[in-house]
């Protein structure tokens, strides 16, 4: 986990400086300009994290919604924007929902999303978080008290374009570190054994070649008699990987198989969700590409088939195929999972 935030901490600060920020005035230092409703806006000289101001909303008698927005624009090839903020509560009581604190939300591709939701009284805490943005050109950051009572104050607001090269290191090392930790936690020597082919996709042959923490269901399947289940009632890694050899004579490698799930809710990020993956390394241990993703699934739905091919990496003779629940709630069934490789 550590090795992970020192890697966001590095991108985000190789994106901050070389990169724009979207929002305008995001440190109050000019007052209200660039924001829309500057009458619920006060400018705090005295309480701030950066800089000589802050932005401060507050209300003590009629609860209600009070904020304020600005809208920016994305710039093309942007797969995902990173939102930071400092932010400070102060005696915020929540309102009759559990929504109604002191928020900073992202309308983007038709979706709210919140980014913080405090109540109480807190000290000075950095929220970041990165989101997709679905092809959307532009969005709207809202900072408010919704509908609830006390003190919010906020500074250094930024909206950071993030490249697709360094979204997806991110996704990856999130997912690889995150997978390792937990595999690390649930060891399972038994299935532990590197194989030179791909097999027991159908699960026909039970846990054989694979490793990780599943059952097999023989009444919820797709073809045969069997499934693999995978459930995960916490948001950590539950998931089974296989790893085989690939042939010399390889150019790609078609991966397909028939996903199912059950109640999955999403984790703290966007692909933390039930997931089919494929690594590509050279032995096992270094990879020679980032990892592939031949499926995301949350919610609730009825068994779906999904394919892929990608073209094999040079240098890559072993790969990894990856099927889980990262990092998020719900069931996840699997069947029918098969690899070709094609000259």
């Amino acid at each position: 986990m550590k090795k992970f935030s020192l890697i966001l901490a590095f991108l985000s600060f190789s994106m901050i400086f070389g990169q724009k920020n979207l929002i305008k005035n995001g440190s109050f230092e000019s007052d209200a300009m660039s924001w829309r409703g500057e009458n619920v806006l006060t400018i705090n000289p005295y309480v701030k994290k950066t800089g000589s101001k802050s932005g401060n909303i507050y209300e003590y008698t009629s609860p209600s919604w009070k904020g304020i927005d600005q809208e920016f624009t994305i710039p093309k090839n942007t797969p995902a924007i990173e939102i930071s903020a400092w932010v400070k509560a102060d005696a915020v009581e929540k309102g009759k929902n559990n929504w109604n604190k002191a928020v900073i939300v992202l309308e983007m591709a038709g979706k709210n999303q919140n980014i913080v939701e405090l109540e109480g009284t807190t000290n000075w805490q950095l929220v970041k978080k990165i989101i997709p943005t679905e092809n959307s050109r532009s969005g709207r950051l809202m900072i408010a008290l919704s509908e609830c009572t006390g003190s919010f104050l906020f500074d250094d607001i930024k909206i950071i374009p993030i490249s697709k090269e360094d979204y997806e290191k991110i996704v990856d090392e999130d997912i690889k570190n995150k997978e390792a930790i937990s595999l690390q936690n649930t060891p399972n020597p038994a299935q532990n054994t590197l194989t030179k082919t791909f097999n027991n996709g159908n699960f026909e042959n039970g846990k054989n070649s694979w490793r990780g923490n599943f059952s097999i269901d023989n009444d919820l399947k797709k073809e045969g008699n069997s499934a693999a289940k995978i459930i995960s009632e916490t948001k950590n890694w539950e998931g089974i990987d296989q790893e085989f050899n690939v042939p010399s004579n390889a150019k790609t490698i078609t991966i397909s198989g028939w996903l199912k799930s059950e109640n999955i809710i999403q984790g703290e990020n966007p692909w933390n969700n039930g997931l089919l993956n494929v690594e590509f390394t050279s032995d096992g241990k270094n990879k020679t590409a980032q990892d592939e993703s031949i499926a995301f699934v949350t919610g609730s739905t009825d068994w779906q088939f999904y394919s892929k091919t990608f073209t094999i990496p040079q240098n890559t003779q072993r790969t990894r195929i990856m099927i889980a629940i990262g990092f998020a709630t719900g069931i996840l069934y699997a069947d029918d999972i098969q690899v070709k490789f094609n000259p």
